[in-house]
């Protein structure tokens, strides 16, 4: 072996079958990691949408008024009942 083929095997990384270089390794986990970013983004921007529609769910001025009795009217229920 001439000096340049050691030093290309000595770059490989040896597989059981094949050896890659490492570049090539980095274009193959390149697309992967960026696929993670994005769906990271994607899911970042969910959860906020969430929050807001929820946020906006339990906004008080669009719930509607309840009507509590008043203290006397339940005393009168409560003798009532007894």
């Amino acid at each position: 072996m001439t000096l340049e083929n050691q030093g290309k095997k000595q770059q490989e990384i040896d597989l059981v079958f094949f050896s890659l270089s490492p570049q090539v390794l980095l274009q193959i986990g390149t697309g992967p990691v960026l696929l993670a970013m994005l769906g990271i983004r994607a899911y970042s921007e969910l959860i906020e949408s969430i929050g807001q529609s929820t946020e906006e769910i339990l906004r008080g001025d669009r719930l509607p008024i309840l009507p509590f009795p008043e203290p006397q009217k339940t005393h009168q229920i409560n003798e009532r009942i007894s």
